[in-house]
């Protein structure tokens, strides 16, 4: 098979990738409607402290809507509405008084026995609905006195704090007068779902936001599982998702109910009542609006979810502050383009099976080039049978059903191999190009590489990180590995070598300590290099990045990543600069892998599929013109210290 014809199909395949990524696009800027959501729990805390209405006042500022949770018994008794009483503590109280409570004294208590104490009429009226059913249930009486009721559990148990009195109607209809939506919050509680459910049929809200730890009708035992009735009654009343970012909180059986309702979902970003409350800078209420443009921008984030400030900043007190605050992240919202109503989820979107196959072939060609610069061996011939084992495979897994592992191994392999050959063809280039010419070359091999990345992942899951890109540790090791096997292969073995001489030839080195600092240095360097990648780094980010990140956003309103304009691409700049003067020297090893790692960073960026596809090119744009400008910089100074450096060291030596 001919290069021709290999570029050829090479073209193809980006023209299809290209397609994938118009679609994307197209979807992405269609939605661009937000809402904001107020948590009523938290609200009702900061509504004491004022005269004020404020539901009307935040409608004001353009809230859209308030998120309420059914009442538990134990949030009646946090809230001060219900009182717990145990047998213990009545016979206390006998023994203390000589008297009893006639109305609990009429139930056959023991000492381990619990008494639930109300007084609040309009909880009574709502509980009294409940009590019926619970009493066969859960073996509990009641009686009721004036304006008092009392629920006997004669063996209490820690769940029945759990046991539901459904929403409470009366501030349900106050919130709708007032022209806010009502968001249900419910959580997964074999006690409670059948309630959940009802309501959620009766409401038909537009989405739910679940509490807790798990989707309500989760359950570990997949034959156990109500997840498929959860998602019937949802897609049967048009109830739409609302998906806590993983990071916020991590929902067990959130991934499987976004699948069931053909990913009618909407991502949801929240901040912790903690982090309003916090004194701490990074904290403030300018702070706390940009954390939330940031979610709406960067991450396609439709639901805002919302706490009010329950404490004082800045001088400000809380209710004027959280007003304030409202009114200031509608106003921003607009200013970047965003409409504040009702928020839609994404259409339906993917590029079919067949198009991803056409994609597989760019990215198998360009792995059959990488194979032949890393192996030295011309592939040439054999592309055509690589080319078809690979397509035999992905067919094989599509008609397995797999196709989502068949995109995330081909956005793998993308993340590898283009990094990879970018810097390979690049640094090691014989044909005279100038540096600024290779380096934009090296820009545009990893660029292509993201094209095919992209369209790899073009499907709505991976945009809503229902899915997401796996392999991320690897896609930032193997290209350094590989980039390695051949600066040893081309600069230290020069093709001529036996393994087994070099292998016993490198055993028996003499180490000098500047072998072993410069090996120290490459260990701490790679231990921070992976302790930083992935969707859950190890290592902290420093206070002192945080401010730059937000200085930076606030300047090119997309930050560049600091791992490509700090780092990669300045030292490529210097790489390729300097690369006929410290080909031979020990520190070019260093400075090749510091440069490897701003183009395996071009392809990372647009690995995050849930970022907009704008935002991810505005991101490596900014990183490469950065990264240009501090490697012309740096290259400049390490020409005028470098002669001066060797001068030195002659007029030592001699």
């Amino acid at each position: 098979m001919g290069r021709k014809f290999l570029l050829v199909l090479f073209i193809i395949a980006l023209i299809f990738a290209g397609k994938g990524l118009w679609g994307r696009l197209r979807v992405e800027e269609l939605n661009n409607r937000i809402e904001l959501i107020m948590d009523y729990n938290a609200l009702s805390l900061l509504q004491k402290e004022t005269d004020k209405d404020l539901l009307v006042e935040l409608k004001k500022r353009e809230l859209t809507g308030v998120a309420v949770y059914p009442d538990t018994i134990r949030d009646l008794v946090n809230q001060g509405q219900a009182r717990l009483l145990s047998g213990n503590e009545v016979n206390r109280t006998l023994d203390k008084t000589g008297t009893i409570d006639s109305l609990l004294n009429s139930f056959p208590y023991e000492d381990d026995s619990l008494f639930v104490k109300i007084k609040d009429p309009a909880v009574i009226r709502r509980a009294v609905t409940y009590l019926p059913e619970w009493k066969e249930k859960y073996q509990l009486d009641y009686k009721t006195r004036d304006d008092e009721l009392v629920i006997f559990f004669k063996e209490w148990k820690v769940k029945f704090l759990h046991l539901s009195f459904g929403f409470d109607r009366d501030l349900i209809d106050r919130i709708k007068r007032t022209g806010l939506k009502v968001i249900p919050r419910v959580d997964n509680n074999p006690l409670n779902n059948q309630l959940n459910w009802d309501f959620l049929r009766e409401m038909s809200p537009d989405y739910v936001i679940f509490s807790g730890k798990e989707i309500t009708g989760y359950d570990r035992e997949p034959g156990r599982s109500q997840l498929a009735k959860t998602a019937d009654i949802m897609r049967t009343n048009q109830i739409s998702f609302g998906m806590i970012e993983p990071f916020i909180a991590r929902q067990l059986g959130a991934a499987t109910l976004a699948r069931k309702l053909d990913y009618k979902v909407l991502r949801v970003h929240s901040i912790q009542q903690g982090e309003m409350d916090s004194r701490l800078e990074k904290y403030s209420m300018e702070r706390i609006v940009d954390r939330y443009l940031l979610a709406a921008r960067e991450r396609n984030v439709r639901l805002l979810y919302l706490k009010p400030f329950l404490q004082e900043k800045g001088g400000k007190e809380p209710v004027d502050l959280t007003l304030d605050y409202i009114r200031t992240l509608s106003s921003r919202l607009k200013e970047e383009g965003f409409i504040i109503g009702k928020a839609r989820p994404y259409p339906q979107f993917s590029n079919t099976e067949v198009e991803v196959l056409f994609i597989s072939l760019g990215i198998m060609i360009a792995g059959v080039l990488l194979l032949e610069y890393l192996s030295g061996i011309k592939l040439t011939k054999w592309a055509l049978f690589i080319i078809l084992l690979g397509l035999i495979g992905e067919l094989g897994l599509f008609y397995l059903g797999k196709g989502m592992l068949v995109r995330k191994v081909l956005a793998l392999a993308s993340s590898v191999i283009f990094p990879s050959l970018a810097i390979i063809t690049q640094v090691f280039s014989k044909n005279g190009d100038s540096w600024l010419w290779r380096f934009l070359k090296a820009g545009l091999i990893s660029l292509l590489g993201a094209v095919f990345l992209s369209a790899s992942l073009a499907h709505i899951s991976f945009m809503l990180k229902v899915d997401q890109f796996t392999g991320v540790k690897l896609s930032f090791i193997l290209p350094v590995i590989l980039v390695t096997f051949y600066y040893f292969k081309e600069l230290r073995f020069k093709r001529e070598f036996n393994w087994r001489e070099r292998i016993t030839a490198f055993l028996n080195l003499n180490i000098k300590v500047k072998h072993l600092l410069l090996l120290f240095v490459l260990a701490l360097g790679g231990a921070v290099y992976i302790g930083r990648t992935g969707n859950y780094p190890i290592l902290p980010v420093p206070d002192i990045e945080v401010y730059i990140r937000d200085w930076l956003e606030k300047v090119l309103y997309v930050r560049p990543r600091f791992k490509e304009f700090l780092l990669g691409h300045p030292f490529l700049v210097v790489t390729l600069g300097l690369v006929n003067s410290l080909k031979n020297r020990l520190i070019f090893y260093p400075l090749l892998l510091l440069a490897t790692i701003g183009q395996i960073n071009i392809l990372n960026t647009f690995s995050h599929v849930h970022t907009p596809l704008s935002v991810s090119l505005l991101r490596v744009f900014h990183g490469l013109w950065l990264g240009l400008i501090i490697g012309i910089i740096l290259l400049v100074v390490l020409r005028y210290l470098i002669p001066l450096w060797s001068g030195r060291k002659a007029g030592i030596d001699g």
